[in-house]
């Protein structure tokens, strides 16, 4: 597989937004109920992308030969945001080399820290990548109580 980290475009929105939903109900549906699942699928309709992409930069992990998107993360100011790597292809150094460009483009613009706020699922991965939590953020949706963990990794 030939991976190239580029900067999402406009007509990626729709394979994205497949990508995110899928990820989210394959792997969020063993920790939370189908209800929650289904909350948080919604936060990334095409239009809410969109919207997204209006503050947020993102970059896709691009499959070179099959010209699928297979990953993405986003930065806004020094925030990790929407990191998702289709799960048929996890474990296959998609996730690292999105977040080594982030990285490197965080250091670029002279950011000190990224933060982040991370699901249970997503924690061992940002820890993997020398994110350290500093707290918990206790969460509602749809009357279903969870919590993600506040992040942060020092960059300088």
């Amino acid at each position: 597989m030939n991976i190239i980290v580029r900067n999402i475009k406009v007509s990626d929105y729709p394979q994205v937004s497949k990508l995110i939903i899928k990820t989210h109900k394959i792997s969020f549906g063993e920790i939370y109920p189908e209800q929650l699942v289904n909350a948080f699928c919604e936060k990334y309709s095409v239009e809410k992308l969109a919207e997204k992409a209006k503050e947020i930069e993102y970059w896709v992990a691009e499959d070179r030969d099959s010209k699928e998107v297979r990953g993405i993360i986003g930065l806004k100011d020094n925030e990790l945001r929407t990191f998702f790597v289709d799960p048929d292809y996890q474990g296959k150094g998609i996730g690292k080399k999105l977040y080594v460009n982030l990285e490197q483009i965080a250091k670029d613009r002279e950011i000190q820290k990224i933060v982040l706020v991370g699901s249970p699922l997503g924690q061992p991965v940002y820890k993997k990548f020398g994110f350290i939590k500093t707290g918990e953020l206790h969460k509602e949706k749809v009357g279903i109580s969870y919590t993600d963990a506040v992040m942060e990794k020092v960059l300088m």
